[in-house]
């Protein structure tokens, strides 16, 4: 995977990627290393930090990892002055932590729904709050503050499988929209849009073949339902939607905000 130092500039710019050392979260620091920003990569976990930090700096990026779990409020007070000491305050909140879980409605227990609502929507919810503290206090010369919400496909359209997740996942799209509508009112220059790929070529969408293999399925026919629902056929890869991140991110969206960037290979249009 190969970042090339063109297309949109993000130049000297703060960025906090969330769920940063998953396939989108890793391919988004690059993505964002490469277009010039300082990346702040997090995440529940470390397995994979130094090969990350040691490709964004090879890109010549300044960046550094905090462990985060999204879902904890001291967690991200603990974070956040670190961010502002260390780098500046923040321009760029890349809301990418998630989890995909499937399964029928009637069968779910609470502990599948608590786990999708507690890092699909509180994970985002927190993850604004705090960016939105330090976003406001940026100088009123600097471009508009930027944030980026993972949604999916499945935040757009129905899914026979994962109604749960579906419904996290349609919350941060209407986050995002009534997001960039408040933070316009209350005259904060912070863009707020989100973000809905098709199924990714990731370790993620691995597992997820894997776990309905497990449930009697079969992991050949469920990887060429995969590559099949898409009209372009084939699945789509984590750098592709890290450039349209990258986009997002950077002034060639700045008069884009409670909008959604649809990177599908055709999924939604059916």
């Amino acid at each position: 995977m190969s970042f090339p130092n063109t297309g949109s500039r993000v130049d000297g710019r703060v960025a906090l990627v969330t769920g940063a050392l998953g396939g989108i979260g890793a391919a988004t620091c690059k993505a964002l290393a490469a277009g010039g920003a300082k990346v702040i990569a997090s995440d529940a976990h470390r397995h994979g930090a130094d090969e990350l930090l040691d490709a964004m700096k090879k890109l010549g990026a300044s960046c550094a990892f905090f462990p985060l779990d999204v879902t904890k409020r001291q967690q991200w007070e603990a974070l956040m002055p670190k961010i502002e000491s260390q780098f500046g305050l923040l321009d760029i909140l890349v809301n990418n932590a998630g989890i995909y879980r499937f399964g029928k409605v009637e069968e779910a227990s609470d502990e599948l729904l608590d786990q999708l609502m507690q890092v699909n929507i509180r994970g985002v919810v927190l993850g604004a709050q705090f960016a939105i503290a330090q976003m406001k206090r940026r100088s009123p010369d600097a471009p508009w503050a930027s944030m980026i919400h993972l949604s999916s496909i499945a935040g757009l359209v129905g899914s026979p499988t994962s109604s749960l997740y579906s419904m996290t996942k349609g919350a941060v799209r209407l986050f995002s929209k009534s997001l960039a509508l408040e933070m316009a009112q209350l005259g904060y220059r912070i863009r707020s849009n989100s973000v809905h790929p098709g199924i990714i070529d990731t370790d993620m969408a691995g597992e997820v073949a894997q776990a309905l293999a497990a449930k009697g399925l079969d992991e050949a026919q469920i990887r060429e339902h995969m590559r099949a629902g898409h009209p372009m056929a084939r699945m789509g890869q984590a750098d592709e939607i890290a450039r349209g991140i990258r986009f997002l991110a950077s002034d060639d969206a700045a008069f884009m905000t409670g909008s959604e960037l649809v990177i599908d290979g055709g999924w939604t249009a059916r």
